[in-house]
């Protein structure tokens, strides 16, 4: 009994580092696709303020095409000059010409803040690059640790998982059928040990007779509360998580 009592530490203990290496493989694509969304983030704001300054860039050159359009207008304006007869007209004329003038003026001065303004937003593409760049391949070298991670915690899994099957087959059944029960119940940890008078599955107190029996290790023992094997704390030759 001492030896199924040790198997079904060691099966513990096999499960448990299972277990580990599976939730760590598990959380890798996680891992990945968390720092692939922090890159698609930078990327998205790089490309607004790409697009900000295309549309910025296009606004100047809409500004600077109304100004040769309203010179053109003062152009063809004072071509009528030499035709003109009354002092009316050439009045009239004039006041046109001033009128486009002023227009041009306003055209200038929005062109000029405009113009400001792009400066400051051309200033601030070419460092969100670099910071772009740089994220991108720290990201790079991250995913590729992580893959690297995941194939080497497969072949990990690859050399444990027979070494299970092994294990467990040295069992016998209806040790192995109550093992599995309760580890399917408990979250994985079917084989606790007793420290003092607790089990350290479920914190309960043991009943004295059962600590002698636990302590003995010549039959197996359970707790009435969890089910879960006991074996004493003192006597373990591995350790199982708690």
């Amino acid at each position: 009994m001492k030896l199924q009592l040790q198997t079904l530490i060691e099966l513990q203990k096999i499960d448990s580092e299972i277990a580990e290496l599976e939730q760590g493989k598990a959380a890798i694509p996680r891992q990945i696709e968390s720092g692939r969304a922090g890159i698609e983030e930078k990327q998205i704001r790089l490309k607004e303020a790409e697009d900000n300054l295309l549309a910025l860039q296009k606004k100047r050159k809409d500004l600077e095409m109304d100004v040769a359009t309203e010179n053109d207008h003062i152009a063809k304006t004072k071509t009528k000059l030499p035709a003109v007869k009354t002092n009316k007209e050439y009045s009239a004329i004039l006041s046109e010409v001033d009128a486009v003038k002023e227009k041009i003026l306003v055209l200038e001065d929005q062109e000029l803040e405009l113009m400001e303004i792009l400066e400051k937003k051309e200033g601030e593409i070419p460092p969100l690059k670099a910071h772009c760049k740089e994220e991108e391949e720290k990201f790079n070298a991250y995913k590729l640790k992580k893959e690297t991670e995941a194939e080497r915690t497969e072949k990990e899994l690859e050399v444990i998982r027979p070494r299970r099957s092994q294990v467990a087959n040295s069992l016998e059944t209806k040790w192995l059928e109550h093992y599995a029960k309760v580890f399917n119940a408990r979250e994985g940890v079917a084989v606790v040990a007793v420290d003092g008078n607790i089990c350290e599955g479920c914190r309960q107190q043991i009943l004295p007779q059962q600590v002698i029996d636990v302590k003995a290790g010549e039959t197996i023992n359970y707790c009435e509360q969890c089910l879960r094997i006991l074996y004493w704390k003192e006597n373990r030759k591995g350790a199982v998580p708690k």
